[in-house]
């Protein structure tokens, strides 16, 4: 083995340099370039505007990126302050001021303490100083959306990479004041929609919307004689929403517990429903479909429709 081993490096001495050679001139040239890299990226963060605040943005345009709507500059630059305010309170490690420019809906359904906000958002989000870009992504009955990327900051680090982590923040008015929806919740809306079949009444009361799913409140209430079962979960769609182009989102039927589907006579529950529906303002829900709904003792299937 070693007998060949040297044959093969006499043969090929000659390109085993050369290629050594190049390694070694290329792997030079990299370490120069990070070397350039790393002293621009300080110099940058000495001098930039925000050297005061830790916090470099770049600034959203008005034309969102999933919309053909556009938002005006002035509504652009109050919608940025205060996500910058937020950015700087979690640089500043001031948990309460970043808390307090969450709306009551978000603290509801996210955060409904501080300590909540702390364990489960600030503390990873800001477990070092944060840059950020942003970029306007929604705009829907005068609420915009914005995707946020938090960055290492290179006043801290001295270092850019290709980490980080993303959220959507919708910036709301809220008595007059703006507030923030953050962590991908986009929405909460009351509603006052009603439906019927056979005895069962159902009334939609919220909607939640989310990045990535949306969420209806329901109250059903059984005001027959006999047990009625809302879904036998038999099929995985046959409870869904569908949006104006008539496309249909299914239900997460594996989150909702067998017992909330059983009513008897005279029962009535709340419980929400989550579908498998991307926030997306260009497809607006146009119904809520009960396509399995069972009473005790009789072979027919009910279909019940609301309209939203």
């Amino acid at each position: 083995m070693l007998r060949k081993i040297r044959l093969f490096y006499y043969n090929n001495k000659n390109k085993i340099w050369f290629a050594l050679g190049i390694c070694i001139l290329v792997y030079a040239i990299i370490q120069i370039i990070n070397y350039n890299i790393r002293k621009n990226n300080l110099e940058v963060a000495n001098n930039g505007e925000n050297a005061a605040s830790n916090v470099q943005y770049t600034p959203s345009t008005t034309n969102p990126v999933m919309t053909d709507s556009k938002i005006s500059d002035n509504k652009l630059k109050n919608d940025t302050d205060i996500i910058e305010q937020f950015v700087n309170y979690g640089n500043e490690n001031n948990v309460e001021g970043a808390y307090s420019l969450l709306s009551e809906d978000c603290k509801n359904e996210m955060f409904s303490t501080i300590d909540m906000f702390y364990n489960n958002y600030f503390k990873d989000v800001f477990s070092e100083k944060k840059s950020y870009e942003l970029e306007t992504w929604s705009a829907y009955k005068g609420k915009v959306t914005y995707r946020i990327k938090y960055i290492r900051d290179i006043m801290a680090t001295g270092t850019i990479d290709n980490e980080f982590i993303e959220d959507y923040f919708t910036v709301i008015e809220e008595n007059e004041e703006k507030k923030l929806n953050i962590n991908e919740f986009i929405d909460k809306s009351q509603m006052d929609k009603k439906g019927r079949v056979e005895g069962l009444d159902v009334s939609i009361i919220n909607k939640y919307i989310y990045y990535d799913y949306e969420e209806y409140e329901f109250v059903f209430t059984n005001n027959s004689d006999k047990q009625i079962t809302i879904d036998s979960k038999d099929n995985t769609e046959t409870i869904y929403i569908e949006d104006n182009n008539n496309v249909k989102y299914t239900w997460f039927g594996n989150e909702v517990p067998n017992e909330y589907l059983t009513l008897n006579p005279g029962e009535s529950r709340t419980f929400r429903i989550k579908f498998n529906k991307l926030y997306n303002t260009e497809r607006d829900d146009k119904s809520i479909n009960f396509t399995d709904i069972r009473k005790d003792g009789e072979e027919e299937i009910l279909n019940l429709e609301i309209s939203v």
